[in-house]
């Protein structure tokens, strides 16, 4: 059975395997990205790319996410402050 992206950065946090795993699933949108930049500097973009994504991983609280209806509320909130 695969694990879901938020199952893995949630492992990740102790797992370099899942953490492994997290940069292996965003390897194809890197890639094609780099793509659109020059040949000479594609190396050093992918291991800067890269070690952004681990610092974001490391430091996101996936604790934070609200619940469905958590967020319905913020999302009511939020438009009652724009009125």
């Amino acid at each position: 059975m695969k694990d879901s992206l938020y199952t893995l950065v949630r492992q990740s946090k102790t797992d370099d395997n899942s953490l492994n795993t997290v940069i292996e699933l965003f390897s194809p949108k890197i890639i094609s990205s780099l793509n659109q930049t020059s040949q000479q500097d594609r190396e050093d973009l992918s291991q800067e790319i890269k070690m952004k994504l681990l610092f974001c991983i490391k430091n996101y609280d996936v604790e934070s996410i609200p619940g469905y209806f958590q967020m319905i509320e913020q999302l009511k909130k939020r438009e009652n402050g724009r009125r």
